[in-house]
């Protein structure tokens, strides 16, 4: 195994093998390296190292943002592409509760490897923000469903709930970017 070395300056972690005259991240000194060993256990770190929290909650975000810029098309521009848009809007409304629930699920998986447990204050909130997306996305995609795009009410109340969402989303990602580098040794 590859002896590891940690930047004392930003925390930069590398394969000493890897490391030039200057790290990488913020500039400094080669001499501003120490040895490091990681604290996490090899078969948690595989798990994280999978990234699947990240690659899935991007991809959840991109499908909200699309879902919420295509409800808001519709909405003032109702005729346009009328076939095409509404039966965009109608799937991306219909699949995004799915796609959120990956990726609270997603991170249950990575917080359960991050940290041994999912009950940490952030973490609660991180779950609290997440159901909220969920029910946001869901109320959209029933009223949807229930009511059709018609009434233009409806899709105001879509746009506004799809825009309710992306706010929690931006609330998740804040807290999910205060815990990108911390992890229960072990």
């Amino acid at each position: 195994m590859a002896a590891t070395m940690r930047c004392r300056s930003c925390g930069y972690v590398t394969a000493e093998g890897k490391l030039k005259d200057v790290c990488p991240a913020c500039g400094v000194p080669r001499k501003m390296f120490e040895p490091w060993t990681d604290p996490v256990s090899g078969r948690r770190q595989a798990v994280l190292e999978m990234n699947v929290h990240p690659m899935v909650v991007h991809f959840t975000v991109a499908f909200d943002a699309s879902t919420f810029a295509l409800s808001l098309f519709s909405l003032f521009f109702p005729r346009f592409l009328e076939g095409l848009a509404t039966n965009l809007l109608v799937v991306m409304t219909a699949v995004l509760p799915l796609t959120v629930l990956a990726g609270w699920a997603a991170g249950m998986l990575d917080g359960r490897a991050r940290f041994r447990r999912v009950t940490t204050p952030l973490l609660v909130r991180k779950m609290v923000m997440g159901s909220s997306v969920f029910l946001e996305t869901l109320a959209a995609a029933v009223l949807l469903f229930t009511f059709g795009l018609d009434p233009v009410w409806v899709r105001i109340v879509i746009a506004v709930l799809l825009g309710l969402s992306l706010g929690a989303v931006a609330v998740l990602a804040k807290i999910g970017a205060s815990l990108l580098c911390a992890k229960s040794p072990g």
